[in-house]
């Protein structure tokens, strides 16, 4: 009787909800909004909604303005469904993708009541400005620069790099760290790893330390199809059905959008079980992953596999002797150290979210 009472109750919350036309909005519906929209959202719709964001002008068609009156005159449970289930799902563009097992119901609710807000011409409070961004490679000041007490990661957690990539393309990336997403780790940042102008001995013995964390649940795949037609498939999925292009880029030069990693250089840099697990569920590796969760079957999974395991060919050769002999890993974890890598990069399990974490967005709305 007691469970029966409590799902009644969730019933009737959520029916409240989309049925009243100007639902009571709180500031924390707002406050939560306003963070799950800036880091997921803004690189696409941009800051103020207008569909201006810096990744809007590789999607076709266009992300909508969501501050416009086409948007505003839909109702709350329109522009839920079209969250939760993507713009495939409810007949409209398939750019837009699905967040419903990324985000909870909660979180859905409360993007809705921030792109209201969004809708009455609210001032958007101030961040990351996209002016500052598309005019100069400038980074902003709070982007490494926070205040005291308070922890920002803004690069890589490097607790399974060893489960992730591949020795050799780690190497040779430690060496010269080129820009692997055009946007930055995190969306609209663009921040990059400097150059530390590491020695081949120094980028070995990081490779090897690297390379020693691990975690068992990334295990091998079995019996991955890479035929003409696996690839064939999987091409498909990519661009047609889940519009993948809309995030990545698959050659340096080609088309595609700018937020997520270039995936012409996947094969070189990426474990197959590591992609597997990503392609399965991004927030079990990364709570705060910006790519959704998309349900993939298992088939689609290896298709995709198939297809982005196609592009690109094999890493170069490290110059030495990157392995993970005990001495070698041990100078890598002194110079990690040294280096003071731990300021921007965390090491630590993945841990083995499904959504998005709610204690993430709790510390943020300052609870």
């Amino acid at each position: 009787m007691i469970r029966k009472g409590f799902l009644s109750a969730i019933l009737v919350a959520s029916a409240l909800f989309f049925l009243s036309p100007n639902p009571a909005i709180s500031s924390d519906d707002v406050v939560g909004g306003r963070h799950i929209f800036e880091h997921y959202c803004a690189v696409c719709h941009g800051k103020a909604g207008k569909g201006d964001g810096v990744n809007a002008k590789m999607l076709d068609p266009h992300p909508s303005n969501l501050a416009g009156s086409e948007v505003a005159s839909r109702s709350d449970k329109e522009i839920y469904d079209v969250i939760e289930k993507g713009g495939a799902g409810v007949d409209l563009a398939a750019t837009m993708p699905p967040w419903g097992k990324t985000f909870s119901l909660d979180q859905i609710k409360e993007l809705v009541a921030y792109v209201r807000l969004l809708q009455k011409g609210a001032p958007v409070p101030q961040g990351v400005r996209l002016s500052d961004l598309k005019g100069s490679e400038k980074e902003q000041c709070s982007v490494c620069h926070v205040e005291k007490g308070k922890a920002r990661q803004i690069a890589p957690n490097l607790g399974h790099e060893g489960s992730k990539f591949n020795r050799d393309w780690l190497f040779q990336f430690l060496k010269h760290p080129d820009r692997v997403r055009p946007n930055g780790y995190m969306p609209i940042t663009k921040t990059r790893m400097p150059n530390f102008n590491l020695s081949d001995e120094d980028a070995g013995a990081l490779t090897a330390y690297l390379m020693t964390l691990k975690e068992e649940r990334f295990s091998a795949v079995s019996n991955l199809d890479q035929s003409e037609k696996a690839v064939s498939e999987g091409k498909s999925l990519f661009s047609d059905i889940y519009r993948c292009d809309g995030c990545h880029k698959i050659s340096e030069k080609g088309e595609g959008g700018i937020v997520g990693p270039h995936l012409s250089i996947a094969k070189a840099r990426l474990k197959p079980e590591w992609i597997y697990a990503w392609l399965k569920n991004p927030q079990s590796i990364r709570p705060d992953s910006p790519m959704p969760n998309f349900g993939l079957p298992e088939q689609d999974i290896r298709s995709l596999m198939a297809y982005v395991l196609s592009l690109g060919g094999e890493g170069k050769p490290a110059s030495v002797d990157a392995g993970s002999k005990e001495e070698l890993a041990k100078q890598g974890k002194e110079l990690v150290e040294k280096k003071n890598c731990l300021f921007c990069h965390i090491l630590e399990s993945s841990g083995g979210a499904t959504k998005v974490s709610e204690s993430l967005l709790s510390q943020k709305k300052g609870k």
